[in-house]
């Protein structure tokens, strides 16, 4: 099926308008030029997938179309006609990447359109191919990063399995989240008895001096109402307006880094605990859904890791307790 502009170059009108006829008579839409340098221009401005082309033209010939074509547009495909068809005539259009070539005269078209519906379907054929190795390039990419977010992962959780106490396990816990998904800045906050004040206890990139005022309580703002609602969020680019409004000036300024940002509740025993928020992505590496579930996986692996110290401390202070009682005996 022949679908698509054609360009007929031909610096001799009856000739070239003859091949114009014999197009439009098969309903192919065409263009024409009566030069190299012509076609050449047409190129710049007019979409064209295949040129027709006489070999001999005045000033630059047919093959140096062919040439600066396939060097500026390689994907349109050029068939040359010609009254002389010597071999190194045709060893120099094939060289240079020409389709194929008819020998003149063309009276009813028939050569014409199977050579026309041949380089269509062969340009069709090409299109699919590399359609297909991009999707296959694409796939491999993205196996590429599942394997590699799985050993992420995997180190991760062997790093807080090797933690003995809860400040560790949330230091290697952030650690993991900021290498992995490449934010700027982060923090661990959780909430005190009362459950109303959330305070910093492990951050990254945010000064040791605003760590230690807002150990006890953040501002009231954005973090809070976060933590709060103990769902995951994740913000691709800035602050949407919503989320803006809520934040205070001093986590805009010494807490939060736009773009973006990610935030995971952490929960012990089913009970939201804190969160975990990560600002601040790379220019060329927004926030994405696997982030996200990389952090909730990590968090997930965390809370277990903090039920069994817990439950170690448990036996531990048992162990103690009915050692007093026999030494009592």
């Amino acid at each position: 099926m022949i679908d698509g502009r054609i360009l007929v170059v031909d610096n001799k009108v009856d000739r070239r308008e003859h091949l114009v006829a014999l197009l439009e008579n098969q309903g192919i839409s065409s263009i024409q030029a009566s030069s190299c340098e012509e076609g050449l221009r047409i190129l710049l401005h007019e979409p064209v997938s295949l040129i027709l082309s006489e070999t001999e033209l005045p000033r630059k010939s047919g093959i140096y179309l062919l040439q600066e074509t396939k060097k500026h547009y390689p994907d349109v495909e050029i068939i040359l006609l010609t009254h002389n068809a010597s071999s190194f005539t045709l060893l120099q259009a094939l060289r240079h990447g020409a389709y194929d070539f008819i020998v003149r005269p063309i009276d009813t078209g028939e050569i014409l359109f199977n050579t026309l519906e041949r380089a269509f379907e062969y340009q069709r054929q090409k299109k699919e191919k590399e359609s297909l190795l991009l999707e296959l390039e694409v796939k491999n990419r993205q196996l590429n990063q599942t394997l590699h977010r799985l050993q992420s992962l995997n180190d991760a959780f062997r790093g807080l399995a090797a933690c003995n106490d809860i400040q560790s396990i949330f230091t290697e816990m952030l650690r993991a989240s900021i290498n992995e998904v490449g934010s700027k800045t982060g923090f661990v906050a959780l909430f005190d008895r009362s459950g109303e004040n959330l305070g910093i206890k492990v951050s990254h990139n945010i000064s040791k001096s605003i760590c230690q005022t807002y150990a006890k309580q953040i501002p009231p703002g954005l973090s809070l109402v976060i933590a709060r609602r103990g769902k995951p969020i994740l913000v691709s680019e800035d602050l949407p307006e919503g989320l803006k409004a809520l934040s205070s000036p001093e986590e805009r300024e010494h807490l939060i880094t736009c773009p973006g940002m990610l935030s995971i509740p952490l929960r012990i025993k089913e009970r939201v605990a804190g969160v975990m928020i990560v600002s601040g992505h790379q220019k060329t590496a927004p926030f994405a859904e696997h982030d996200l579930l990389f952090m909730t996986q990590l968090a997930t692996h965390a809370q277990l890791q903090l039920e069994r110290i817990g439950l170690i401390h448990q036996l531990q202070r048992e162990g103690k307790s009915t050692q007093r009682d026999q030494n009592v005996m």
